[in-house]
C-alpha cells in the first residue's frame, strides 16, 4: 500500500486529519479493487464449471441409452465426473455470491468515506491558499489512485 508518507505531497495535507482520511481512502480503494478482482476470478471459475458441466453432461447423456421414463438426474449422478463438476459449480456459485456481497459492502464503505471527504472539504481547507494545495492534492489522488474527490 502506498502510504502518504511515501508521497511527495506532505506540504498539501492541510490538517493532520486529511492525511488519515486519505490513507484510509486509499486503503479502502485497494481493498475494493482486490475484492472485485476475486469476484471476477470466481465468476470465470463458475462460468467454466458450468460450461464443462453442460459439455460433459450432454456427452454422457448422449452416450447412454436413455429412454423416455429414465430419470436424467439419476443418469448424471451415476457418473463421478459429473458429480465433481456439480460440486465445483456449487462451490463456485457460493463463493461468487459471497464476493458479490463483500464487494457491495466495500464499495459502500469507500463511497461513504469519499463523500464525507468531499462534504468536509470546506472545513478542512478554509483559506484560499489551502484551496490551492487542496487542488494539487486532489489532482494527485485522481492521477495516482483514480479516486475522484472533486464531486460526488
Amino acid at each position: 500500500m502506498k502510504l502518504l508518507k511515501e508521497w511527495n505531497v506532505s506540504k498539501y495535507y492541510g490538517p493532520e486529519i486529511v492525511k488519515v482520511m486519505l490513507e484510509e481512502l486509499v486503503a479502502r480503494k485497494e481493498k475494493l479493487e482486490k475484492l472485485e478482482k476475486a469476484k471476477m476470478y470466481w465468476s470465470l471459475f463458475a462460468l467454466g464449471c458450468a460450461a464443462l458441466f453442460c459439455l460433459f453432461g450432454s456427452t454422457i447423456l448422449s452416450d447412454q441409452q436413455i429412454s423416455v421414463n429414465t430419470n436424467i438426474l439419476s443418469a448424471m449422478v451415476g457418473h463421478p465426473l459429473i458429480l465433481l463438476l456439480m460440486l465445483l459449480l456449487s462451490v463456485g456459485f457460493i463463493q461468487l455470491r459471497l464476493f458479490v456481497k463483500k464487494v457491495k459492502k466495500a464499495e459502500k464503505e469507500f463511497d461513504e468515506l469519499r463523500e464525507e471527504m468531499i462534504d468536509r472539504s470546506s472545513e478542512l481547507w478554509e483559506s484560499d491558499s489551502d484551496w490551492k494545495s487542496r487542488e494539487a492534492l486532489y489532482s494527485y489522488i485522481k492521477k495516482e489512485h483514480d479516486i475522484n474527490l472533486y464531486h460526488k
